[in-house]
């Protein structure tokens, strides 16, 4: 018999995820991101093979953002998965804006994978978070140049990478070309160290391209503990604009 793929895989823990969410009383997760975050984390820990930002790994960034001024009100995903950063980062945005959320305030995530787009979207509606989270299907660049097209984003906060590696530097460099850094955004990137992204690495440690007038970073890898596999979150400053 053949071995199941990692594709095939990821599919059947997504559904083993519904269910083992979904048989749990909908009190438990409604209007509670954090709740049902905190969920598929104890389902990953307990079933194994699950590519989520794992909390050690959250903690550094929700540090980042709330120290971050003014504060953040777009957040871009790149790599929605299950949807557990895509909860965290509404969860977070929720926590400094308050519960009456703005309507300006608002989380793009991206994948295009529909399996996990149609998850992902039932538990931000589970979390009463779908006015805040954005699930979006399709590539992130192509997601992005739409939502710039139709005006839905002038500027973003933050953008974490969590896709495919060796997509992180040219959808970095998507934002510079369209404009949309402040001084002070910030580009999180997680798997820098395995399977590892060295271009986009090797980019933000130089601080950018340095050409004249170019986006400049300062960037620092944050080394987490706790469990296997990954375990260095990067994290990049904008300090200048083009």
């Amino acid at each position: 018999m053949a071995s199941e793929s990692p594709q095939d895989t990821f599919a059947r823990r997504a559904d083993e995820l519904r269910e083992y969410v979904f048989s749990q009383p909908a009190s438990k997760f409604e209007n509670n991101p954090w709740a049902l975050a905190a969920a598929i984390e104890t389902f990953a820990n307990e079933k194994g093979h699950m590519m989520i930002f794992r909390d050690s790994k959250l903690a550094v960034a929700k540090e980042a953002l709330l120290a971050q001024q003014p504060a953040p009100r777009t957040i871009l995903e790149f790599g929605t998965f299950v949807g557990k950063s895509a909860l965290a980062w509404g969860a977070i945005l929720r926590d400094i804006h308050g519960e009456n959320i703005p309507e300006d305030v608002n989380v793009y995530t991206f994948d295009p994978d529909s399996k996990m787009v149609a998850l992902t979207r039932d538990f931000v509606k589970l979390a009463g978070m779908e006015n805040t989270i954005h699930v979006l299907e399709g590539f992130g660049s192509d997601s992005l140049n739409k939502l710039v097209a139709e005006g839905k984003v002038t500027s973003v906060d933050m953008a974490f990478y969590d896709h495919w590696e060796k997509y992180y530097l040219s959808d970095l460099q998507l934002l510079e070309e369209k404009k949309l850094w402040r001084v002070g955004s910030l580009a999180i990137a997680d798997n820098t160290d395995m399977p590892g992204a060295p271009d986009y690495l090797a980019y933000v440690k130089a601080g950018g391209s340095g050409a004249a007038g170019a986006v400049k970073y300062e960037s620092k890898s944050y080394e987490t503990q706790g469990g296997k596999g990954p375990s260095v979150v990067e994290i990049s400053v904008v300090l200048e604009t083009n």
